[in-house]
């Protein structure tokens, strides 16, 4: 019983993990971007026309002086500020907003803070592209310190309004929104898009559909009984549930169906909750599935182009990867891998070695694999619990040189905010437009390093969270280790599936090294190096 509540613990732990790293992975849509609690990050846009100066009510001084109290007041991220002397009367004439408008789209920032509209357009063609990008999540936000309006021509003036007056009132709808969903989703309700399997039953909780919910479970069944997602794809089809290559693959990444539902930047457990929600596949058979396809990441897209081993087998002359491919035999056709190198062809034929090119066939590969998971399931308990430590002891070191890394970013993170604070006050405290400009300028380079250090302090935190991940799906309970490879003996022994021969090849190797129709090295994957008995792998000396 203990160990069943240990086994247990060990999978969901794992679970979880993986969840953190899904969610700082995944594409999100609009609504789970709304959610998350990463700030709006607005660019200041001021401009001044040359053509009608005697009607500019602000300079573009005045204006960036006014937006710069405005962000303080409101407390806004500001990461950049561009001035611009130019009309907005005609569309795409404005080089600075168009390379803005294009920054947006690339993500250097989300939000844009002007003194009025008419500063950011006053044609109709670039005020629909801003609302767009709105409606379209591309653009987070816009605001404005002043809604005086120009009553130039009565479509624009209309356009601006409503422009405006929209937007203050959905700011307000929108932060209520939010706070209701984020509620919603930590309690375990639906949000977004329905989930494959699932309706949003009684109080908006997460219920198996009567139609489809054991059709999806099959899926999942499928695909851990050797069935690649085509021919899973295949069956949903003809059970009726069109589904996409693409779909497919994002239904079995998504932690979902064990119990771990993902929004936004939330990740909640479904089973402290809701205790009435009934998940599809148990943590276990969940991160088992992730470790058998993680390393190829070809295994979620099968198709006629698939070829097995590719980029995988190394070729023991030139060391180039070989090319896979089905040959033909004097009765039968075999898989086998070829270097294809003109090179490496041009020194074999020197030392009248054959085959000219360089092949071993792929019945040779499945036999090594088969060889040395026949020695990782004799691995004694003693030996499996050493190769953990160290694995986890050296894994452990880069865990915590990353977390040193990101203290030091956090660190130099409040050094910026701090300097960007005080250059801050240095523009309120001066009337000369020229220290304002300098002092503006300085503030600018000092955000855009505070953005840059964001965004590097966050691809910091993803791969750390995936660490984290493969440190507890890499060595499950040690009974559970020596099942999994038994049963990968079986199916190398019984099935001719050679994507599944693949797939398993790769779980214990990072490549296999070729020659003269044999492996003649290897390369562990990291979490099998502590295995000091493949060192002796029948027939190879120079295993590392």
């Amino acid at each position: 019983m203990e160990n069943n509540l240990q086994e247990t613990d060990h999978y969901k732990n794992a679970l979880l993990k993986y969840a953190h790293a899904y969610v700082l992975g995944k594409r999100k849509s609009k609504g789970e971007k709304e959610l998350e609690d990463s700030e709006v990050s607005y660019v200041i846009y001021a401009r001044k026309s040359t053509e009608d100066d005697q009607r500019q009510i602000q300079s573009i001084e005045d204006q960036v002086e006014s937006c710069l109290k405005y962000a303080k007041v409101n407390k806004l991220q500001v990461v950049d500020i561009i001035r611009e002397e130019k009309s907005a009367k005609v569309a795409g004439k404005r080089e600075k907003y168009n390379d803005m408008i294009k920054r947006i789209y690339d993500g250097e920032f989300n939000g844009i803070l002007s003194w009025h509209p008419d500063r950011d357009s006053r044609n109709m063609k670039e005020s629909g592209e801003l609302l767009d990008m709105l409606d379209n999540g591309i653009l987070a936000d816009m605001k404005f310190v002043s809604f005086t309006f120009n009553n130039d021509a009565a479509g624009k003036m209309t356009l601006s309004i409503l422009f405006a007056m929209a937007k203050e009132f959905s700011d307000k709808l929108s932060e209520d929104t939010k706070r209701g969903n984020r509620r919603k989703v930590g309690e375990g309700k639906y949000m977004g898009s329905a989930k494959k399997g699932y309706i949003n039953g009684n109080g908006d909780y997460f219920r198996p559909h009567p139609d489809t919910y054991q059709i999806f479970k099959q899926a999942w069944k499928m695909y851990q009984n050797n069935s690649n997602q085509s021919k899973v794809g295949e069956w949903l089809i003809e059970q009726g549930e069109e589904i996409s290559t693409n779909m497919l693959s994002i239904f079995f990444r998504d932690p979902f169906s064990a119990g771990i539902y993902c929004y936004g930047d939330q990740i909640v457990d479904l089973a402290t909750v809701d205790t009435k929600f009934q998940p599809m596949v148990t943590p276990k058979e969940f991160i088992l599935m992730q470790k058998l396809h993680r390393d190829n990441p070809r295994g979620w897209h099968i198709s006629s182009e698939f070829r097995p081993f590719n980029e995988f087998m190394v070729c023991g002359d030139c060391g180039n990867f070989m090319t896979t491919g089905v040959s033909k035999g004097k009765i039968y056709r075999y898989l086998s891998a070829t270097c294809g190198n003109r090179k490496c062809k041009s020194y074999r034929k020197k030392l009248n070695l054959k085959p000219i090119a360089n092949t071993i066939r792929g019945e040779t590969i499945k036999e090594f694999a088969k060889d040395a998971i026949r020695q990782l399931k004799n691995v004694p308990e003693e030996m499996y619990k050493k190769a953990k430590d160290a694995y986890f002891s050296e894994r452990n070191v880069i865990v915590k040189n990353l977390n040193d890394q990101i203290s030091l970013l956090k660190s130099k993170l409040t050094k910026l905010e701090n300097k960007a604070k005080k250059e801050d006050e240095k523009i309120y405290s001066v009337s000369d437009p020229e220290l304002i400009k300098r002092f503006t300028d300085n503030l600018k380079s000092i955000l855009h390093d505070k953005n840059e250090v964001a965004n590097e302090m966050r691809l910091l935190e993803k791969k750390k969270s995936e660490y984290e991940y493969q440190m507890e799906s890499d060595f499950p309970p040690y009974d559970d280790f020596l099942n999994f490879f038994e049963n990968a003996l079986l199916v190398l022994d019984e099935s001719d599936n050679i994507y599944l021969i693949d797939q398993i090849a790769r779980l214990v190797f990072l490549n296999l090294t070729a020659k003269d129709k044999k492996i003649s090295g290897y390369c562990l994957q990291e979490a099998f190096i502590g295995f000091e008995n493949l060192k002796i792998l029948t027939g190879v000396a120079d295993g590392t």
